[in-house]
């Protein structure tokens, strides 16, 4: 018996020195999973999060798209493979295992983030949010991260891409390239301007109105920033706006009378001769915004809601609590704290776009606007980003958030409606009032 004991000791010593283990060694499952090295040279190598003009897939839509790279002499079925928008739910679509969708060596496919699978293999069931957030791309077994990709806030009608494909260096492209190979972007590109403020929040007869607008300019040549300012139909009264610091400029106007509405825009221009135009914004002396609260949303519904098209969509919840019917027509809904005109309401349906006092009305954040004036053209992400909600003026932020990760059909909202306590609704309650 003592023998079989030693005899014993020593095949397990063998087998834990196999397995690089000490006889006193504790395995945990808790313990950290070595990373994988996916052996495929699949690349995410150019996307579009915000295309309203750009190019349209085989059904005439202008939706998001994803291009991915094969950097190998093999053609690669994409058969299997998931992706995501969410790093930390990297399998929320899968290719279908039956689907014939390959890529040739060094060739190229483009998979539409259109949230509309139904029209084919090459369309994914979930958008991107031009707010930014996450591509992530993961082999067959749910497991094995191929490649991935985080981006910050997009411009419309322009893509970003690796330099050369499959390459480290991210750009910028002005003429997107979807299906073919990545073109040398631009060695100077234009200034972007990020956010526009007027201060002070609210305006009163005889005020000092300061307009700041942030300008990114990632080249360095910079030469100037102007504003343009004056009534509706006569913008003619141009200044130079003065740098308060490297990429913040603003300008002193007025003061002016009572119920006075001034229209601005601003232009950067650099060295190159590239310039910039913002949109047409205005701001009104005496305005005062109405009591309108952003006072529910859900970012990521799987199966808690459909809308009129039996589609689950992401939403978002506006509840007046004034004691008249408040018209929304007009105002802009954003994600993007940076950009506060993403889209404005359409102003053609009042009936739908009016809301009773004291009474909700539920926005679909689906990038699907030509399903109706509620169908607003902006996408939230799961991983978290803001909501904002501007007077027609496009200044004057009537109410705003910045939310974290969110769990699928799961929603956030005040309680009470209106209020500045924040919870979660694992039953929402979409276009009625909050109660757990």
């Amino acid at each position: 018996m003592k023998t079989l004991h030693i005899i014993s000791t020593i095949i397990l010593a063998i087998i834990f020195a196999v397995a690089g283990c000490k006889l006193d060694d504790t395995v945990s499952a808790d313990q950290e999973t070595p990373p994988h090295q996916s052996a495929y040279q699949l690349f995410i190598n150019e996307f579009m999060a915000s295309n309203d003009a750009c190019c349209t897939d085989e059904n005439g839509e202008y939706d998001d798209w994803i291009e991915l790279y094969n950097g190998s002499e093999d053609t690669v079925s994409l058969a299997g493979f998931y992706l995501s928008d969410d790093k930390s739910d990297p399998k929320k679509f899968q290719i279908p295992l039956t689907a014939d969708l390959r890529i040739l060596p060094h060739g190229f496919v483009v998979l539409w983030a259109d949230g509309q699978p139904e029209q084919g293999v090459t369309h994914l069931d979930f958008k991107l949010s031009s707010g930014g957030e996450d591509i992530v791309l993961t082999e067959p077994d749910g497991y094995t991260v191929v490649d991935e990709y985080t981006f910050e806030a997009q411009e419309t009608d322009v893509s970003m891409g690796r330099v050369p494909d499959g390459g480290t260096d991210w750009q910028r492209f002005t003429t997107p390239t979807p299906g073919a190979p990545n073109v040398q972007g631009e060695t100077s590109v234009p200034p972007t301007i990020k956010t526009i403020q007027v201060l002070p929040d609210t305006i009163n007869a005889g005020d000092v109105v300061t307009i700041r607008a942030q300008i990114v300019d990632e080249d360095g040549d910079l030469a100037q920033v102007s504003l343009t300012y004056g009534a509706a139909d006569s913008l003619n009264t141009t200044v130079n706006m003065t740098a308060e610091n490297d990429s913040l400029f603003s300008s002193h106007l007025g003061p002016f009378a009572d119920g006075t509405r001034v229209f601005f825009y601003i232009v950067a221009s650099d060295d190159a001769d590239h310039s910039t135009r913002s949109d047409t914004l205005s701001f009104e002396v005496g305005y005062v915004p109405p009591a309108l609260y952003i006072n529910e949303f859900l970012a990521s519904n799987d199966s808690s809601n459909a809308d009129e098209n039996v589609e689950y969509d992401d939403w978002i919840e506006i509840y007046n609590a004034e004691s008249r019917p408040i018209n929304i027509g007009g105002m802009y809904i954003s994600d993007d704290k940076g950009d506060l005109t993403a889209w404005q309401i359409p102003t053609s349906d009042s009936a739908a776009t009016t809301i009773p006092a004291g009474g909700f009305l539920l926005l679909w954040a689906d990038k699907q606007p030509e399903q109706g004036v509620l169908h607003v053209n902006i996408k939230l992400s799961s991983g978290g980003e803001d909501i904002v909600l501007t007077a027609p003026n496009g200044t004057t932020v009537i109410d705003s958030l910045t939310f974290g990760e969110q769990t699928t059909d799961v929603s956030m909202g005040r309680l009470p409606d209106g209020s500045d306590n924040w919870v979660s609704f694992t039953n929402p309650t979409p276009g009625a009032s909050n109660h757990q």
